[in-house]
């Protein structure tokens, strides 16, 4: 699926359904290295993108299947906003969750054996929307991308 799904951050019932049917599926993706589900947050309005020098797309790739389109431990999400690899370092602690700075990627890792997709979620958006500084409930969205490289 390479069409983008609407959600509202209020909203993420629509997302947890991508989720669930991608690790359902075991899809390996197109190159055998897995698939994500990318969430979206809004761009920043104009004027703030003008005072606060970040009019980039912030992005969390949650990383649902791995090689051969396991579904395993750790379940993570990789940032892709202006911070950079600070970025998961400025989201202060949550339960359950730890953080890296890894090869100079931000990432977000669920702990426990087993995936709690909700949460997976519920922690993307509130990741992005904590780095954009509590953005608008409307216009996010999320697709699945079957096209990973991971080296």
């Amino acid at each position: 699926m390479n069409s983008w799904v609407p959600f509202r951050r209020s909203d993420t019932a629509r997302v947890v359904d991508l989720v669930r049917a991608v690790a359902a599926a075991g899809d390996p993706g197109e190159h055998g290295q897995g698939v994500e589900v990318v969430v979206e947050a809004p761009r920043t309005r104009w004027w703030r993108a003008l005072f606060n020098r970040d009019d980039t797309l912030a992005q969390a790739r949650i990383v649902v299947t791995r090689e051969g389109g396991e579904v395993r431990h750790p379940f993570d999400i990789q940032l892709v906003t202006a911070h950079g690899a600070d970025a998961a370092h400025r989201l202060g602690r949550r339960a359950g969750w730890a953080v890296s700075n890894s090869a100079g990627l931000a990432f977000l890792i669920q702990k426990g054996p087993e995936p709690d997709y909700d949460e997976l979620v519920t922690g993307a958006v509130e990741a992005l929307a904590k780095l954009r500084r509590q953005p608008r409930d409307g216009g996010w969205r999320a697709r699945v991308d079957r096209t990973v490289r991971r080296n």
